[in-house]
């Protein structure tokens, strides 16, 4: 995810990087005369008007400003902060150490990426036909190295804090060092072979991406399923979302995803995901939970990859998981991550008690399981891409699924007045194919849980991502 890197490649960030926010579910068609822009909302989410405990990441990403204007300077200083930070002790120093490398990695493919696009544009000089998206020019892939540079500084010192932050729940034993942290020189993401497999499918996509992005033609958007797939999938849903490849349907797609929302955020978005993870550990703790979350049934709503699952089981190995998603595709790596966890997590610990794990292809706003049959239901940056009717009927689901007692942790892009600085910018996000961003940005999130019957439970911010979580009432 994500400083170099940034890379911008996925060309959106250009309006406003920080706002960019990694996507993987749905969207509906723009129609020959329907724009992005073409409704203007001025509400803003008012969380203040629910009783969420609210913690201090709530204040610190209010108020976050880089240090300075100047790049270089930016660079500077927060590499000398993270390296004082891997100073502290053994494991802090395999904690950064790995963001740093990743980073690095993300930001080299991401400047490669660029680079191959500005020597094979085809797009800049003119286009034709109907341009459905009328966005300015993106700065990241025409401008000087003056733009990438005080880019890349904005948003570098942003990575860090949000490793901070991250990093502060891991020694309030809120959750583990990261598996894939801990295994080391076996680890995939140090693989040769699968780190030069991984560039060439970013560098690929990358051109194909910004490509469609910068003509913006109407047959640049929009994505189907191959014709002997008959699953009922929801119309918003067949969107090529941020101009990517097939959309959610290959799996083509689904193998550079991770590679490409990492670049996109210069290696934040494991962090920002696992906001998840900070009421589980809350609610663990309070309702007394076996080590081990054993006897707990878990479903994630829209998994994609499957990540941030592996991360969740890391946590919680015996709870039984479910992981589903609308892509065959995406189940298909998610349960690659799972095998993975698996065979290491038996190794590290023998005699372990892994917990039973499937994956369902189905809808958020039809869920096949049984009224108050999970114990925590995960929702992780799915609603930005569903219209209003879409989010509603899925926060019923997840609440109707929600045993009494239980836990829904829901994250996504964090909304106007989360990060005021952003406010004016926050909207340009749907200048790259995401025609439900405006209205999420303003969306009332929280009455939608509430009026599904779950009451406010914590609320936190990493970054650009925003978590909220909720508990179902116990009938007395």
């Amino acid at each position: 995810m994500r400083f170099w890197i940034l890379l911008l490649p996925l060309g959106a960030v250009a309006f406003a990087p920080s706002a960019v926010i990694p996507t993987r579910r749905s969207h509906q068609l723009f129609s020959t005369a329907e724009s992005a822009q073409s409704t203007t909302f001025t509400s803003t989410p008012n969380d203040d008007a629910y009783d969420f405990a609210v913690g201090p990441s709530v204040r610190y990403w209010t108020d976050y400003q880089p240090a300075s204007t100047d790049g270089i300077e930016n660079l500077r200083n927060a590499a000398a902060k993270a390296v004082g930070k891997a100073s502290a002790d053994p494991r802090a120093f395999q904690y950064w150490t790995y963001h740093l490398a990743r980073a690095t990695f993300f930001a080299g493919q991401g400047a490669a990426a660029v680079l191959n696009y500005r020597l094979t544009d085809s797009t800049s000089s003119s286009s034709s036909g109907l341009n459905v998206l009328d966005a300015p020019k993106n700065p990241i892939t025409s401008g000087g190295p003056n733009v990438l540079l005080d880019f890349v500084g904005s948003i570098f010192p942003e990575a860090i804090s949000t490793w901070e932050q991250d990093w502060e729940q891991i020694n309030a034993n809120k959750f583990s060092l990261p598996y894939d942290m801990r295994q080391g020189v076996t680890s995939r993401q140090l693989n040769p072979l699968y780190l030069a497999d991984q560039t060439r499918r970013y560098i690929k996509e990358a051109q194909s991406i910004l490509t469609r992005r910068n003509r913006r033609l109407e047959s640049d958007i929009g994505a189907a399923p191959d014709p002997t797939d008959t699953f009922p999938y929801p119309a918003y849903y067949k969107n090529n979302f941020h101009f990517q490849s097939d959309g959610w349907f290959s799996e083509d797609s689904a193998k550079v995803y991770d590679s490409s929302t990492e670049t996109l955020f210069l290696g934040r978005q494991d962090a920002m995901q696992r906001l998840a993870l900070y009421p589980m550990a809350t609610w663990a703790k309070d309702r007394g939970v076996k080590e081990g979350g054993e006897g707990l049934n878990i479903l994630e709503v829209a998994c994609g990859t499957g990540r941030l699952n592996a991360f969740v089981r890391d946590n919680y190995p015996a709870a039984n998981m479910v992981a589903s998603d609308l892509s065959n595709f995406y189940l298909a790596e998610a349960k690659g991550h799972a095998e993975r966890w698996e065979k290491f997590a038996r190794r590290e610990k023998r005699g372990l008690q892994v917990g039973n794990f499937e994956t369902l292809q189905c809808s958020a706003e039809e869920l096949p399981f049984d009224d108050e049959s999970q114990d925590v239901v995960i929702n992780v940056y799915m609603f930005h891409e569903m219209p209003t009717e879409a989010r509603r009927a899925a926060a019923k689901e997840m609440s109707r699924v929600v045993k009494p007692g239980g836990l829904l942790t829901w994250v996504d892009s964090v909304q106007k007045g989360d990060r005021p600085s952003m406010d004016e910018t926050l909207g340009n996000f749907q200048y790259l194919n995401e025609p439900h961003y405006p209205s999420h940005i303003v969306e009332d999130v929280a009455a939608l849980f509430v009026e599904a019957g779950l009451v406010p439970y914590e609320k936190h911010v990493a970054s650009t991502s925003k978590g909220l979580s909720f508990v179902k009432p116990k009938v007395e």
